[in-house]
């Protein structure tokens, strides 16, 4: 049986939901453009001051945050991918934001096919 070799992880997120690393990821995702010292980052959330240096190091042997003197924020690559999404969910908006199948009302006017459809 084969088995796969590629130790990025596949499809795998990043970090896993409710853990310090996704609290602090989330942050520096929120505000991309801006870092953040690790007090700051204590008081922003729920992590313990003790836990975020090893946290943050962590993340970024993954290369999803970077340090920049003394200060955390998002990898450039993962931000960029970030707000790539944004814009494109915002553009997807834009263009079928009206779509009559985004409301119900048009259910009321379907005809019904019966039990067996």
């Amino acid at each position: 049986m084969p088995i796969r070799i590629d130790s990025s992880g596949g499809d795998a997120p990043p970090v896993k939901p409710g853990t310090n690393a996704h609290e602090l990821l989330t942050v520096l995702l929120d505000h991309p453009d801006m870092g953040f010292s690790p007090k700051e980052l204590t008081e922003l959330t729920d992590v313990p001051h003790s836990s975020v240096h090893k946290t943050l190091s962590r993340l970024q042997e993954k290369g999803l945050v970077r340090k920049v003197d003394s200060y955390w924020a998002v990898a450039e690559d993962v931000a960029a991918s970030e707000i790539a999404n944004a814009v494109s969910l915002q553009q997807i908006e834009a263009e079928y934001g009206d779509d009559a199948y985004g409301d119900d009302e048009w259910t009321d006017d379907a005809p019904d096919l019966g039990e067996n459809a």
